[in-house]
């Protein structure tokens, strides 16, 4: 698949750096892991003061079918529930989060399979250890069908226009290995998660002169036990400049009418700064969730990552959060290493 260079050179502090790929014939391999450890040491609720201490570990692989043609996945081992009390290493399992055909046209490309529809980048360019906590609530993954991807210019830009159809998965592949999470079903609900491929995402990424942006709008068909269908809107922008050392800028905002097929709407607003200071890449982040009819929620984070070895990071966090009625701080730890 293509990458867009003006959004991976935009967003370049704002991330631990891609690892390098490993390649074998025609088999590309590109292998992260973490190990992170996130402990609440005050809260106001004293039930939140937790201890979690956790691996993740993912595998993009490409298998090339001739020139234009590939089998992709993407497999990723973590925690599969979340912490309820401290936790050691537990409720680690496996599972395919992507399992895709991709092929080439020259004018564009095609993918069929498991995907991640393209929406929003804050759910994984937000800098830091804490940085994309909120923006995760609407990245869009494990889903079953086809999207087209049009690779079009402006100026000497390189911009992507792609159209997704798809609805969640209910294959075996929703299940895990380890510690099980279930096949999905329709029984389950949620939005997207409808019998045919009802759900629809158009989105677009690229750049206009020196910034990143993206911009995508959405409709989630409704599910068993739904409302309405989830409709959203997303916009993000990246900046980097140099007034004597590159800080990069990051923004997005999302905005959704019935989020979740419950009628209620959602705007999730992030913006990012980080900057390298000597070995130290220096980051924070500021994130809102306005859900109407309730309190809206707050994360600040600031962190710190610096390479420790080739290949090997580390990197140490802060964040403090006001979710409903808590108001929670962590610090947390996190060494990556990419092969």
């Amino acid at each position: 698949m293509k990458t867009l260079a003006p959004v991976a050179g935009a967003l370049a502090l704002m991330t631990t750096p891609p690892a390098a790929a490993l390649e074998y014939g025609s088999l590309i391999a590109e292998v992260t892991v973490e190990i992170e450890n996130d402990p609440i040491f005050k809260s106001t609720d004293p039930a939140n003061e937790i201890s979690d201490t956790y691996a993740t570990i993912e595998a993009a692989i490409t298998l090339a079918i001739g020139a234009s043609s590939s089998l992709n996945a993407s497999l990723v081992f973590e925690p599969i529930t979340d912490a309820a009390d401290d936790r050691f290493f537990e409720d680690h399992g496996l599972y395919a989060e992507e399992l895709f055909f991709n092929h080439d046209f020259g004018a564009g490309e095609l993918i069929l399979g498991k995907f991640n529809p393209a929406f929003g980048v804050a759910w994984d360019e937000a800098p830091g250890i804490f940085g994309a906590d909120f923006a995760d609530d609407y990245q869009l993954t494990e889903q079953l069908g086809g999207a087209v991807l049009i690779p079009f210019a402006i100026g000497a830009s390189e911009n992507i226009l792609s159209v997704a159809l798809f609805n969640a998965d209910r294959t075996i592949l929703s299940d895990s290995l380890g510690r099980v999470r279930g096949q999905n079903s329709i029984a389950a609900g949620g939005v997207g998660n409808t019998n045919g491929p009802e759900s629809i995402v158009i989105a677009m990424n690229g750049a206009l002169g020196d910034t990143a942006y993206n911009i995508g709008v959405q409709r989630l068909a409704r599910g068993a036990g739904d409302t309405h269908d989830q409709t959203g809107a997303v916009l993000g922008v990246a900046h980097t400049y140099d007034p004597g050392i590159p800080v990069s800028l990051l923004a997005e905002a999302a905005y959704y009418n019935d989020f979740g097929g419950m009628g209620a709407s959602e705007l999730y607003s992030t913006v990012g700064v980080a900057a390298p200071i000597g070995p130290v890449t220096v980051s924070g982040t500021y994130s809102a969730r306005d859900v109407s009819g309730a309190r809206t929620d707050h994360l600040a984070t600031v962190s710190g990552e610096m390479e420790l070895a080739p290949g090997l990071f580390g990197s140490l966090g802060y964040r403090w959060d006001r979710e409903g009625a808590d108001k929670n701080q962590t610090i947390g730890t996190l060494i990556s290493y990419e092969f």
